[in-house]
């Protein structure tokens, strides 16, 4: 029998903690180094901070729907959890295999930053050329490693690689904006008229894909103390802080690459110090610092890089081994897949992690790294448009006992915005994906829409076979019961180490279900 779950239960991370590992699951300097100079590039907007502060309230309001829900539900899962709430198991464990195979994508993504960006400084460094397939496979075994050391102890690393990033970005985004400007220029890119300079669309979807991790404080739900104020709280301090972060420096780039130039900002090859096309970051930085101290600072800032590289990918590798024992604890995987557990199960994601990263850049073309974490982050956008829907049909169904501010009426206003816009960025990104990226040897236009379509059509098909064959565990999906907590400072194990709402694997699900304000009213 589940335990219920208290405000009083004890976790070993506190609120702050876990904000720290919400930012680093999408690191400011790679938004801002990657991200925000590819939306230049792609998208022609000048007035890309406001696309990224829309992108950015878009992903608190749907951090307002799913932080509110995680206040009863309580799941290692996370959004599956709560679209299995909301919309029905069959559609939770669709949404499960999506997160699984995007954050997968997106773990493939960094590792090839990573052999990109460390087999150029390696040379840089010794004059000797290293294959960055090696790099991108030392790269697997660091992160890996890091991946198995518990969360109490390497948040002080993500807390430093953190700040090192904010500092970097603070003197970066400063000293750009003090650079020699004529004054249209300093507030074209504030300036609302210039929303639709170039291609809305696309500029939106780097901005919402920019902040793809937010949902991946719901993951650490049993890693903290008080989750039903800490998960909300690291959210919501996660989000504003990347807003920030990224608004501002897109305010910089765009005002520093004077007049219409500003549209054409390349994104800069992670593997060499110099741009493609358009002025690159660095040409940006040898007008800062001058030419004589750009190379220095260059390689200081690859170093930063690098590092958070590795820091947001350590938080993503924990965000899907908690899915995985959330899973494990609902009985759709097998007790090997829950926290604690060794074994080679253990080695699965990060196997599988490599192969695809030197299968990237054994190609040759780097933009397939970009590429994978545009298309990765479109995934997350799909499942967030599923949770918002699945909040917004949950709080109708069982708000009237919400005591939050605004109460369940804001819940669903916040829930049905966050539904309007990540499923226009979806749609629109799969739609225009290829006016980004044209089709070419490999990456079919089509492809990115089957990726997507036949992992949420396995997690249904998959469900639906549950339901037939074994019922019990279908109605348990997103709703695991769980054993007594072990302890502040101690990694559950073991299938249903993960409790969810209090005895909700033993309410069976029917479609008409109102819970979980019947299992919480228990």
């Amino acid at each position: 029998m589940a335990r219920h779950l208290s405000e009083t239960d004890s976790g070993p991370l506190a609120g702050w903690q876990l904000a720290i590992v919400a930012t680093m699951s999408h690191a400011p300097l790679i938004v801002a180094w990657v991200a925000i100079p590819g939306a230049f590039q792609f998208g022609h907007l000048v007035a890309m901070p406001l696309v990224y502060v829309l992108g950015g309230i878009t992903l608190l309001c749907a951090a307002l729907a799913f932080t509110s829900m995680a206040r009863r539900i309580r799941h290692p899962g996370g959004l599956y959890s709560l679209v299995s709430h909301g919309l029905g198991p069959a559609a939770g464990l669709g949404v499960a295999v999506v997160v699984l195979i995007s954050y997968l994508g997106s773990i493939v993504s960094l590792y090839a930053v990573f052999g990109l960006t460390f087999s150029a400084l390696f040379t840089d460094a010794f004059g000797h050329d290293l294959p960055v397939e090696v790099s991108a496979v030392a790269g697997a075994v660091v992160i890996s490693l890091l991946g198995l050391v518990p969360l109490r102890r390497v948040i002080w690393l993500l807390g430093g690689l953190l700040t090192a990033q904010i500092v970097v970005l603070l003197w970066f985004d400063v000293r750009a904006l003090q650079l020699p400007m004529q004054h249209e220029d300093f507030i074209a890119p504030l300036h609302p008229g210039w929303l639709f300079s170039g291609s809305f669309g696309i500029a939106l979807c780097f901005a919402v894909t920019a902040f793809i991790g937010l949902d991946t404080s719901l993951n650490f739900v049993r890693d903290v103390r008080r989750p039903g104020r800490s998960v909300p709280f690291a959210a919501y301090l996660a989000g504003a802080l990347m807003t920030a972060a990224s608004a501002l420096s897109a305010w910089a780039v765009g005002a520093a690459t004077s007049g219409q130039a500003r549209a054409a900002v390349a994104p800069d090859d992670v593997a060499a110090t110099a741009g493609t096309t358009g002025q690159s970051l660095f040409t940006l930085i040898g007008r800062i610092v001058g030419p004589e101290h750009a190379t220095g600072i260059g390689r200081l800032i690859m170093w930063t890089l690098l590092l958070a590289t590795v820091g947001t990918a350590v938080v993503l590798h924990k965000a899907v081994n908690r899915q995985l024992a959330g899973l494990s604890g609902d009985g759709v995987l097998p007790s090997s897949f829950g926290l604690g557990t060794r074994g080679p199960v253990r080695l699965i994601v990060p196997a599988i992690a490599a192969i695809g990263a030197v299968a990237v850049v054994a190609t040759g073309d780097r933009i397939y790294a970009l590429w994978l974490g545009l298309a990765s982050g479109l995934g997350i956008t799909g499942a967030l448009t599923l949770t918002s829907i699945g909040a917004v049909f949950w709080f109708l169904r069982t708000g009237e006992g919400e005591t939050g501010v605004g109460g369940w009426e804001v819940r669903v206003v916040a829930g049905a915005l966050s539904t309007v816009v990540t499923g226009f960025v979806f749609v629109f990104g799969l739609l225009r994906l290829t006016s980004v990226f044209p089709p070419a040897g490999g990456r079919p236009s089509w492809l990115l829409a089957v990726l997507i379509g036949t992992a949420f059509v396995f997690g249904v098909v998959t469900a639906l076979v549950l339901r037939s064959t074994r019922p019990s565990v279908y109605a348990s999906i997103g709703r695991a019961s769980g054993s007594a907590d072990p302890g502040p400072g101690v990694e559950p194990s073991g299938p249903g180490a993960h409790p969810g709402v209090a005895d909700q694997a033993n309410v069976p699900w029917t479609e008409t279900s109102s819970w979980p304000a019947d299992a919480v009213a228990k």
